[in-house]
């Protein structure tokens, strides 16, 4: 039976000498029984220091095998993980005969363990680890600057509350375990059948600027309960198989926000109030001073024909030039006067347009000639180029202030050289073109020049309020017409407008 068994079983006497052993512990021994019998026991076993020495090392309580394994030495220099039962034999007067030493391979089992032991130390890495992640969401729970609630059930059990939150509801830490209708029995009646359509539903549900009353120390602390706002959104909280398990809630203070938004608004009513004002009296200002400017402007040209007849030839030619002088001074605070009513007009909304049957090319031709003594002026000569009648269906007082305004503007950035004026049909529209070999504009202003009080140069070095090109781009836009610039630093500028020519239909209707 012994030399049957699959575990090794090795018999000494007292003095340790090998007295018999089964083939299963020749075999993990690497000898033959005729080499180990008689043979002193440490002979035949070796092992590594810290596994301790045989024969009789008590590793475990005797007749029960040892719990960790022992590393065996063999002979052909490898190692053996071995598990281990010793059992002393004693004669009739317990005398001491001997021991019988059972051993087997302990590999499967040395592995296992140290898979084991493996297993274990990522365990509690990983325990590790969650418990810092644990304490780190629970410190971003409690320290969060905001109210966050967790409801369980249909009766909205307090799960969890934070600090913030408790001060929202008005309850302490005893709070936990509860139902929210027994904590805020006072509480909106709207509110709780939103939480409850949350929980049924499983919809979230968010709100913007409510009115709650709340203690947080995170509010504003000059308004009153009854004055404080919060941002809420209920989500509905599921477990892993989507099952709704409660509902989880956060609000935020917004109260300061509500305040500087209404803040705000109040300030812009009070400005939109004053530009109204002052649009108004610009209206009415700009209105009243055109009567007496007209009256001085008629009475300064009837001056001026009756001049020959004063005096000496030197004094009426003296007279003549005072008089043309203050002509062209009248003429200018008239224009400023009549851009100051443009911008009060538009701004309000009310740029009359009195549509009619006009052909731009002749009105090009009739403005240009007007402009001539102020071109030979600013030393800048019109070189004009017309190719075709193009008619459309506009406003002509409102093209003439538009054709004014560009050619102004040539003459006063050209730096004495010519202008060229082009009038063109393209594709459906009548082109205006205005180009002049001046200063330019960089391509950064181009869309900036367009608008109000903008200037893409300096005030010091040229005069103007900055309103030319404004009010022309919404005269030209009310006519759905358009307007661009093509300029570059030091290569002039060419302002071209577009206009809807008349189609046949609608000059039949204008017609009619």
């Amino acid at each position: 039976m012994l030399r049957s068994l699959n575990d090794a079983v090795l018999a000494t006497d007292n003095r340790g000498v090998v007295r018999y052993l089964n083939p299963a512990a020749a075999h993990l021994l690497q000898c033959s029984e005729a080499e180990a019998l008689g043979v002193p026991l440490s002979h035949v076993l070796r092992s590594r220091p810290e596994s301790g020495s045989f024969p009789l090392r008590q590793a475990a309580p005797p007749k029960t095998w040892s719990q960790w394994p022992r590393a065996l030495k063999r002979r052909d220099g490898g190692e053996l993980p071995i598990e281990e039962c010793t059992v002393s034999l004693r004669g009739a007067d317990d005398e001491e005969l001997g021991a019988v030493w059972v051993f087997r391979d302990a590999t499967a089992r040395r592995q296992l363990e140290l898979e084991r032991a493996r297993l274990l130390e990522r365990e509690h890495a990983a325990l590790a680890e969650a418990q810092v992640q644990r304490e780190r969401m629970e410190s971003l729970f409690l320290q969060a600057p905001v109210a966050i609630a967790v409801f369980r059930g249909p009766d909205h059990v307090c799960e969890l509350l934070n600090p913030q939150a408790c001060a929202l509801l008005e309850v302490d830490a005893h709070a936990i375990g509860k139902p929210l209708r027994d904590l805020r029995p006072a509480m909106d009646p709207g509110m709780l059948r939103l939480l409850d359509d949350v929980y049924r539903d499983g919809k979230p549900f968010s709100g913007r600027e409510v009115p709650l009353a709340s203690a947080s120390p995170y509010v504003t602390p000059a308004l009153s309960r009854q004055q404080r706002f919060h941002d809420f959104s209920w989500q509905p909280w599921c477990d892993a198989r989507g099952v709704v398990q409660g509902v989880m809630a956060v609000a935020v203070e917004v109260t300061g926000l509500v305040v500087a938004r209404r803040a705000a608004e109040d300030l812009a009513r009070d400005l939109r109030e004053v530009v109204q004002s002052r649009d108004e009296f610009l209206s009415i200002a700009s209105h009243e001073l055109r009567t007496p400017i007209t009256s001085v402007q008629l009475q300064l040209q009837f001056l001026l024909r009756g001049a020959p007849a004063m005096g000496s030839e030197a004094t009426a030619s003296l007279v003549r030039r005072r008089v043309e002088s203050t002509l062209r001074s009248v003429a200018q605070l008239h224009q400023l006067v009549a851009t100051l009513l443009d911008v009060s007009r538009i701004r309000a909304g009310r740029l009359d347009l009195h549509r009619e049957r006009v052909d731009l090319s002749s009105l090009t031709q009739e403005m240009v000639s007007r402009v001539q003594e102020d071109a030979a002026g600013a030393r800048c000569p019109v070189r004009l180029v017309v190719s075709e009648p193009l008619v459309g269906h506009w406003d002509r007082v409102r093209l003439e202030q538009v054709i004014t305004n560009l050619l102004s503007n040539a003459f006063k950035y050209g730096a004495q050289q010519p202008v060229d004026v082009h009038v063109t049909r393209e594709e459906g529209y009548a082109r205006l073109s205005v180009k002049d070999h001046g200063i330019g504009i960089a391509p950064e202003d181009h869309a900036r020049i367009f608008q109000r009080f903008e200037r893409a140069v300096s005030q010091r070095h040229y005069g103007g309020f900055g309103l030319g090109l404004w009010i022309v781009r919404q005269i030209v836009e009310a006519l759905q017409g358009d307007i661009r610039v093509e300029s570059a630093p030091h290569a002039g500028s060419n302002f071209i407008v577009r206009l809807p020519l008349q189609d046949s239909t609608t000059a039949a209707d204008a017609a009619l």
